[in-house]
């Protein structure tokens, strides 16, 4: 429909509304869910290893940052579960036919998962990990669980020594993890049924595919410096603080996100056509 071609502001508020409407419910039940969640397997593992984080600063940080991790994995099943209604025909035919441009889908979707889920779960993962070192108490060793410093987010960006990393280390952190969801979003789309496991797999497929076509390459290269499956990578300074190896990885985190929202929108826009 030609009157769905371009991006309304009015339409978008009215998708939004929509959408609230139907699965308002569902959002403020699986925010309940994952903070009960996080802080009862927050408090499971600070409780397992909070012996070790009382002696060794270091396991501070190291134990933090690894119920980071897992916190952030239940964040992409989030957003890898983008456009729910798009795992059935029934639902994909009248959510295509929906009032409403793809652009506006895409936004709609985009900001439900990042612009709002994904603040409101980084508050949840704070205060839940908080709750969870509070809520540790003194065990056969005696030892006093009070030493141990309350969950900051300084922590996932600060070094063993308490040095906070460079500007760039901390740009491609936070925009691999965006660019990592934006790939999740885009697979939600690309996919019609179980479009998480086959993104999530697809990434594996990946993964395993550079390292071991970097592998091809060292030996090809430097057949001299290459043994077995370790690689050669030669790298050389580009200005006085990076190296190009490094300026790749930031540049691939920076940007690699706008070629899966460009995905992501020509998927859908396929599937209406």
């Amino acid at each position: 429909m030609p009157f769905n071609n371009h991006f309304n502001v009015k339409r978008f508020c009215r998708l939004f509304q929509q959408d609230l409407l139907i699965n308002g419910k569902k959002y403020g039940l699986a925010i309940l869910g994952l903070s009960l969640i996080t802080y009862v397997l927050s408090y499971m593992y600070l409780n397992g290893c909070k012996n070790s984080m009382i002696k060794y600063d270091y396991s501070i940080i190291q134990n933090y940052t690894i119920c980071f991790g897992f916190f952030m994995m239940a964040v992409g099943v989030v957003i890898g579960t983008a456009f729910p209604d798009l795992s059935d025909k029934i639902k994909t035919s009248n959510y295509l036919l929906n009032p409403g441009s793809t652009l506006e889908k895409i936004t709609l979707q985009f900001l439900i998962r990042f612009g709002l889920f994904v603040p409101i779960a980084l508050a949840v993962f704070w205060i839940c990990i908080r709750l969870a070192k509070a809520s540790l108490v003194p065990g056969d060793s005696g030892l006093d669980p009070s030493v141990i410093p309350y969950f900051d987010y300084v922590f996932l960006i600060t070094k063993g020594s308490g040095k906070i990393w460079e500007t760039w280390q901390i740009l491609f952190f936070i925009f691999g993890l965006f660019s990592y969801g934006t790939y999740l979003f885009a697979g939600a789309t690309y996919f019609k049924r179980y479009a998480l496991v086959k993104t999530v797999i697809v990434s594996v497929i990946i993964f395993f595919a550079s390292i071991t076509f970097s592998v091809a390459m060292s030996h090809l290269f430097y057949p001299n410096e290459t043994h077995g499956f370790t690689m050669e990578l030669r790298e050389f300074a580009v200005t006085e603080y990076l190296t190009s190896l490094e300026i790749f990885f930031l540049a691939l985190s920076m940007f690699s996100w706008l070629f899966f929202l460009t995905l992501a929108y020509f998927k859908l826009k396929e599937k209406e056509v």
